[in-house]
């Protein structure tokens, strides 16, 4: 009987105080004001989020959300060849306001990409750094050589 009480108090007791007073440590950084339970950061459950144009264009290694202050890094997938050589143009809009303001804006000319099957921009990178939060809209245009035609995806991001 003495051997049972024993036990209890070397491995029950422990996990239980454990718990209560990090239950109450959790509590006390929680009061704090600005202090928010956050579960989910670090996990990207949503990985890539939805893009909407066309089909012969993507936009490569978007995520749902990126840190403030953290360069970003796309890059775009054309699958008509018909582009080759085409001129790509992308912008990041701030979806918060009306009308949308432009966050980063650049132009890419002549991405000739059939012979390499590489993404684009080509020998360059679309990487600007956004140093608020919010919720943000990425444009990719891709127009041909002639400027007859024209592809575009957009894709929504947040910036947390």
């Amino acid at each position: 009987m003495c051997a049972k009480k024993i036990a209890y108090v070397v491995f029950v007791f422990p996990v239980v105080i454990s718990i209560i007073l990090g239950g109450y440590v959790l509590s006390d950084v929680l009061a704090q004001p600005g202090r928010v339970l956050n579960f989910s950061q670090g996990f990207n459950f949503a990985s890539e989020p939805s893009q909407v144009g066309s089909k012969d264009i993507r936009i490569v290694n978007l995520n749902s959300s990126y840190p403030v202050s953290v360069p970003l890094s796309f890059t775009v997938r054309v699958n008509n060849t018909s582009f080759d050589c085409g001129d790509l143009y992308m912008t990041i809009y701030n979806a918060n306001t009306e009308p949308k303001q432009v966050v980063a804006q650049n132009a890419y000319f002549s991405q000739c990409f059939v012979q390499t099957n590489s993404t684009l921009p080509m020998h360059e990178a679309f990487s600007p750094t956004i140093n608020s939060t919010g919720t943000y809209q990425i444009v990719a245009d891709m127009k041909d050589k002639s400027y007859q035609n024209e592809i575009n995806v957009t894709a929504t991001f947040s910036v947390q």
